[in-house]
C-alpha cells in the first residue's frame, strides 16, 4: 500500500514538473531558444523545367564560375527541394511557419548556404517551422526578357513551395494562420512578389516566346491558397510599387545605403557586375518600398545601415558578422509582434 502511495505521489510530482516546464516553454516560445532542432533535408516540393536550381556560393572560385557561366546550358527537368527545420520534441501541433529564399542574382546560391542554415536553426529553436528553399536559377542570355522570365519562374517556385507546405500542414505541424516569408537580395524580390503580386501583375516578357504559365499553380498539383502574415525584406527590390496596393502584409526591411548591387532607393540593379544594368529596368529598393507602404497604411519598418553595401550580413570571407545577428533579432521581434496582434 505504501509503495503504491509513494508511486502516486512521484507520478503527481512528475506531472506537475512537466506541466510547469511546458508553461515555462510557452512563455518563452518565439522569443528564446528553447528547442533542439531536427532537419528534414531535400524534401521535393515541385517538378519544373529549368537550367539549374543551385550553385553553392559560400566559397566561390571565380575561375570556376566564369567557366560555368560561359558553358552552354539547356533546360532540363528539375526536382526542386527544400530543407525543413523543426523544433524537436515540441508538444505544440500547430507552429508558425517561416519560408526563406536565398540570394545570388538569380544565378548562384542554394538553400543550405551558411546564413540560411543558421537562421533556420535559430528560428526553429524558438518554436517556428522554418524552411529554406531552392528555386530555378539561370538565364540563356543577358536580355531583359530572359532575366525577367528567370525572376518570374523563381517566384512561381516559391509559391509552389508555400502551397506544398500548406497542403502538408498537419504532417509538419504548421499553423497556416501564421505564415511568414523572407529573403535576401534576389530571394527578397521573390518573397515580396509572392506576398504582393498576382497573375494580373505578370511581366509582359513572361508571355513572350514560350508562355511561362500561371503565377499561382506552376510546379505541382496543389491549388490551395495561403495568406502571408509578414515579410522580411533584406536588400530586396520591386519593379513597381503599385504591387503594394494589392495586399496589406507588414514588411520589415534591411538595407545598406551604400549598396551598389541593389539600389537603396531607385535605380538599376547590378550596376557593378556583368553589365546587366544595360538591359535591366529601374527598380525600387527598400527605402522606396518602405515609404510607399507607409503611405498606403501598411505596417512597414526600415532599418538602414549607413555606409554599408550589399550582403551586409557577411564578411568578405562569407563568415557571419554582427549585422547578421542584428537582423536576426529584429526579424524575431517583428514577427513576434505580428503574432501578438
Amino acid at each position: 500500500m505504501k509503495k503504491k502511495l509513494v508511486f502516486c505521489i512521484l507520478l503527481i510530482i512528475n506531472l506537475f514538473q512537466n506541466s510547469f516546464a511546458q508553461m515555462e516553454n510557452d512563455s518563452l516560445r518565439y522569443k528564446e531558444q528553447i528547442f533542439d532542432v531536427e532537419v528534414e533535408k531535400d524534401v521535393v516540393f515541385a517538378h519544373v523545367l529549368g537550367y539549374w536550381d543551385e550553385y553553392p556560393d559560400d566559397s566561390i572560385v571565380v575561375k570556376d564560375l566564369k567557366k560555368f557561366a560561359s558553358s552552354k546550358h539547356k533546360e532540363q527537368e528539375l526536382d526542386l527541394k527544400m530543407d525543413i527545420y523543426l523544433p524537436k520534441n515540441d508538444s505544440l501541433t500547430h507552429r508558425p511557419l517561416i519560408v526563406f529564399a536565398h540570394g545570388g542574382a538569380f544565378y548562384i546560391g542554394y538553400k543550405a548556404v551558411s546564413a540560411y542554415r543558421e537562421w533556420c536553426k535559430y528560428f526553429a529553436s524558438l518554436g517556428y517551422v522554418c524552411v529554406s528553399i531552392d528555386y530555378r536559377l539561370g538565364f540563356k542570355s543577358l536580355s531583359r526578357r530572359d532575366i525577367e522570365q528567370c525572376e518570374y519562374k523563381a517566384m512561381q517556385d516559391a509559391h509552389a513551395a508555400l502551397r506544398f507546405l500548406v497542403a502538408n500542414a498537419e504532417k509538419y505541424g504548421i499553423d497556416t494562420e501564421n505564415i511568414f516569408v523572407g529573403g535576401s537580395s534576389a530571394g527578397s524580390m521573390i518573397m515580396l512578389g509572392v506576398a504582393y503580386m498576382t497573375n494580373a501583375d505578370r511581366f509582359k516578357s513572361t508571355y513572350k516566346g514560350k508562355d511561362c504559365g500561371d503565377f499561382e499553380t506552376s510546379g505541382n498539383d496543389y491549388h490551395n491558397t495561403f495568406k502571408i502574415k509578414g515579410v522580411a525584406n533584406m536588400w530586396g527590390f520591386m519593379y513597381d510599387l503599385k504591387y503594394l496596393e494589392n495586399n496589406n502584409v507588414p514588411i520589415v526591411s534591411f538595407h545598406g545605403d551604400a549598396d551598389k548591387l541593389v539600389p537603396y532607393k531607385k535605380g538599376r540593379v547590378l550596376t557593378s557586375a556583368f553589365l546587366i544594368n544595360l538591359v535591366h529596368r529601374n527598380v525600387y529598393g527598400s527605402y522606396e518600398i518602405n515609404n510607399r507602404a507607409q503611405q498606403l497604411g501598411i505596417q512597414s519598418v526600415l532599418h538602414t545601415y549607413e555606409k554599408q553595401g550589399h550582403a551586409l550580413h557577411l564578411n568578405k570571407d562569407h563568415t557571419l558578422n554582427q549585422y547578421f545577428y542584428d537582423i536576426q533579432y529584429k526579424i524575431r521581434d517583428f514577427f513576434y509582434e505580428q503574432m501578438a496582434k
